[in-house]
């Protein structure tokens, strides 16, 4: 057992942090798969060990290595079938290794979708219209998973620790998101981009496991905050505010110098005039005829909204409705069309991940990173708050 100290201008570390034994485990966090797909059939397969499969409570056979099963939606069960034949209709499965190496292997038929690997078990349950997907894993497992999906591998690995906190702090602000749909979290990015097993047992899980238990507080209520993050900041933040009208005390502008020479700081989009014109128009912009209007909108420094000739418009609207990468953009005219020259994609707010992946290739250590983006923060371990975690049968 280790206590921890740190002390930063705007980041306070004071809590008791138990380092990774043998093979403790954390919670298990049920993850909805395909999320965004309505899977009616489904190939499992045992891709690195057997697999053992419970059906509708008993165990019912084993899935040999490299073998595989289909599962179809029918009647309003889920009918099995294997080489041989089929096997039986039931309304849940669970698959689960047979050892700790194997890995249940997902392959989508209807509609089709690429596969991918999950540890530790996945339950099949027959619905209305799909075969709900859920895997149920370690938390640690999980948190791995994410950042390989949302930041892929090759990163230092101070960035991946910082970005495990940040991951897990979202995790325990949300486990409540879909509890009345039966489980805690789903695969797509509005909960957190979630593939399946980490591949990075060398770098990324010795990170996840590194920072066990540590997420992010607000100084006011020891809460989970909203650990938002986005791609490129565009060399500034975003503030919570203007991006959402929400004024949170750590998300807050910050000028970063990080991110300015990463692939996603810069980019640029043409339209027609004519076109810029009826979208104005359209949005309640009274045009004259006989006035020269000048369209061009420069900004140094992030504003909320287009202005001109008193006219407003909120840049997150723009930035919807055109499908540009970010609000931090300038418009010019130039020849009868308007150039968009943008700085950053995403909203802007919170951690800036390709600052973040810079300042960690520079060995800035994690807390350093995490006290450069957010501001009046904590870290602390979950053990020692009280937050629920809903419970599934």
């Amino acid at each position: 057992m280790v206590y921890i100290k740190y002390n930063c201008k705007s980041l306070i570390v004071c809590f008791i942090l138990m380092l990774p034994t043998g093979n403790v485990h954390s919670r298990t966090i049920w993850v909805s798969l395909y999320n965004n797909l309505q899977v009616r059939s489904v190939v499992v397969s045992a891709y690195n060990g057997s697999l053992t499969v419970l059906a509708d409570g008993s165990e019912q056979f084993t899935i040999a290595s490299g073998q595989a099963v289909y599962a179809g939606l029918r009647d309003g069960k889920i009918w099995i079938s294997d080489t041989n034949g089929q096997t039986g209709s039931f309304e849940q499965l669970l698959v689960r290794g047979a050892d700790s190496l194997s890995v249940v292997r997902l392959r989508p038929v209807s509609p089709q979708a690429e596969a991918r690997n999950y540890e530790e078990t996945v339950s099949l349950t027959a619905d209305v219209d799909r075969i709900q997907l859920i895997n149920r894993i370690d938390e640690d497992r999980y948190i791995a998973g994410v950042l390989e999906a949302e930041t892929g591998q090759g990163q230092a690995r101070e960035f991946y620790k910082a970005k495990a906190i940040i991951c897990r702090t979202y995790l325990y602000g949300h486990t409540d998101r879909h509890e009345n749909e039966g489980f805690h979290l789903c695969d797509e990015v509005h909960c957190q981009a979630y593939k399946g097993q980490c591949r990075d047992r060398n770098v990324i899980f010795p990170a996840v496991l590194a920072t066990r238990n540590i997420i992010l507080t607000d100084r006011k209520e020891s809460k989970p905050i909203l650990a938002v993050y986005h791609s490129n900041c565009g060399g500034e933040t975003e503030s919570a505010q203007n991006a959402w009208h929400n004024n949170l005390p750590w998300l807050i502008p910050v000028t970063d110098p990080y991110c300015a020479s990463m692939p996603n700081a810069r980019w640029q989009k043409t339209i027609l005039l004519d076109e810029w014109i009826n979208y104005l128009v359209k949005n309640g912009f009274k045009l004259n005829p006989n006035v020269v209007t000048d369209f061009s909108f420069r900004q140094v420094h992030r504003v909320p909204d287009y202005r001109i000739t008193g006219f407003t418009l909120p840049l997150r609207n723009i930035r919807n409705d055109w499908q540009l990468k970010s609000t931090f953009f300038s418009v010019s005219v130039e020849d009868g069309e308007v150039v968009f020259r943008g700085r950053g994609y995403g909203h802007g707010v919170g951690l800036c991940q390709e600052g973040a992946m810079e300042m960690g290739r520079r060995g800035f250590r994690y807390e350093a990173i995490i006290s450069f983006y957010y501001k009046n923060v904590n870290l602390a371990s979950v053990n020692t708050l009280d937050i629920k975690v809903p419970e599934f049968d």
